[in-house]
């Protein structure tokens, strides 16, 4: 009786693991590099208030930077734009505030890995201080000759499962988002800090390795910030729900072992 015992809670154990269970997003990271755009530059203190949605395209350019919607509503346009691509090809209307090789009012001062959800600068949440200033986050006010902030965010996502991935953000002013090159969401313009709207509120990743990017600019005195934060959850797929055999075999082995129990515990006449 002891072995059948041992034998039945083994049998019990083993169903129980072999039931597959949903697997857990782990915390993103990503590379932030950070860039000071001169004061001198000439879309800085220049461009047309107001927050959009539309002032990028869908794509990046062949430089991996965002190409300017040229129907985009507002007058002046940016002009630190690509004339032609660093690849050879002919490619125009890239906005180059990410972009030392491209605009040489633009300087790179440092690079690092965050840790999602991001803010910049690091105690605007706290604080309420939306001071995201050269160099990195870290400045005391932009402009003058301080200069303007922006900052890049990338990251290769390896998605193992069906999940879903949804972004939370917002600055002051310009962040655009792009998912394996294509633009998910945008926040255009110069404006105090608003929260940034998406295509969609999820997007669906079937497994694979995915880009993920996030470029963003301060463009005007004063004031400057960011905030961004990406959520990736399991979608219900036929590996992550209990498997019938599986789940049967523990649910019998189960019964049987409190039946059994019953059983022993009733004392013979």
């Amino acid at each position: 009786m002891k072995s059948f015992f041992r034998n039945l809670i083994l049998l019990v154990v083993a169903a129980i693991v072999l039931v597959p269970f949903p697997a857990q997003a782990g915390a993103i990271t990503m590379t932030a590099t950070y860039f000071t755009i001169a004061p001198s530059d000439p879309d800085m203190n220049t461009l047309t208030g107001g927050a959009y949605s539309d002032e990028v395209l869908s794509t990046l350019g062949l430089d991996g930077l965002p190409l300017l919607n040229p129907a985009f509503p507002t007058a002046p346009l940016p002009q630190d734009l690509s004339v032609a691509g660093t690849n050879g090809a002919l490619e125009s209307g890239e906005i180059t505030w990410w972009s030392p090789s491209l605009n040489p009012n633009v300087t790179e001062t440092a690079t690092g890995t965050i840790t999602l959800p991001y803010t910049c600068p690091a105690s605007y949440g706290s604080t309420g201080v939306p001071a995201c200033y050269p160099p990195n986050g870290t400045g005391t006010n932009d402009g003058g000759t301080s200069g303007f902030q922006s900052i890049e965010l990338s990251t290769i996502l390896d998605v193992t499962s069906l999940e879903s991935i949804s972004f939370t953000y917002g600055a002051d002013d310009v962040a655009f988002i792009y998912l394996d090159g294509t633009n998910v969401c945008q926040l255009g313009g110069v404006h105090n800090v608003v929260p940034g709207t998406c295509t969609n509120d999820a997007y669906t990743l079937t497994p694979g390795d995915y880009t993920l990017e996030v470029f963003y600019a301060d463009l005007e005195v004063s004031n400057a910030a960011l905030t961004f934060d990406a959520t990736i959850s399991s979608e219900p797929t036929p590996q992550s729900v209990p498997e019938p055999g599986s789940f049967g075999l523990a649910c019998l082995a189960l019964a049987g072992f409190v039946v059994i129990r019953r059983r022993c515990a009733v004392k013979p006449n």
